[in-house]
């Protein structure tokens, strides 16, 4: 579904990604997992166009994506949490789901299915979403980008600084989404949620995927957590 092919990227005069290349099936969770400064979040940030490609190419069921704008990658069907989850704090909770519907025309009844998903963003509706608790604002900023109806979502670390109960939530809705046939890339630093969610996991290193292995065959003391996460 979505594939990179010998991606090279970066900022400026300083290149991140190298040659990096990757895929991602539909109703497939793939992990990318590596220390800080690997490239885990550049390669989210390429995907969506907000780095530009200096060369390679990123296709999305093999229509071209590095040629287009980010708000163009959006509307082709790509779905992006950052960290941080920057949402507009002073609309409401209904508000940051609208202008997830109006990102690919979605109509109402999308959002009515996100709400079953998070019900307690219906309890907050009319809430602003600065007021939020920040278990509830990752749940609003997944469902913001649910409401695209996404074909790829891309989510960048959704667990860090979340009690236990809302990173169940959140293993809970990737499972939800694996079984729509929504393909999945997750920036995760937590083992024990990456080897729940993923069915890949890829190493990132050096600006470039340095060894990719199907979740089932690792444990959490397996030997490429210790090279690629380990300190």
């Amino acid at each position: 579904m979505l594939t990179l092919d010998r991606v090279t990227s970066g900022y400026d005069a300083v290149i991140v990604l190298r040659d990096l290349s990757l895929s991602v099936s539909g109703g497939e969770v793939l992990c990318l997992m590596g220390r800080n400064g690997a490239g885990k979040t550049t390669i989210l940030r390429t995907i969506m166009g907000l780095v530009r490609p200096r060369s390679g190419q990123i296709r999305l069921d093999g229509r071209r994506l590095d040629t287009q704008p980010a708000h163009g990658i959006a509307r082709a069907g790509i779905g992006y949490v950052p960290q941080g989850r920057r949402l507009f704090g002073d609309l409401s909770v209904a508000q940051n789901l609208t202008i997830g519907l109006m990102a690919r025309d979605r109509p109402q009844r999308t959002r009515e299915t996100v709400l079953q998903l998070f019900p307690r963003l219906r309890e907050r509706l009319n809430q602003p979403a600065r007021t939020l608790s920040g278990g509830e604002q990752q749940m609003l900023a997944i469902g913001r980008a649910l409401c695209m109806e996404p074909k790829v979502l891309l989510l960048d670390e959704p667990s860090e600084g979340l009690q236990p109960s809302m990173i169940a939530l959140i293993r809970d809705t990737i499972d939800a989404l694996r079984r729509t046939g929504v393909a999945t890339i997750l920036v995760e630093q937590r083992v024990d949620t990456a080897l729940a969610v993923a069915d890949r996991i890829g190493f990132v290193a050096g600006g470039r995927i340095a060894e990719c292995h199907p979740a089932s065959d690792l444990g959490p003391d397996s030997e490429a957590f210790h090279r690629h996460v380990g300190v």
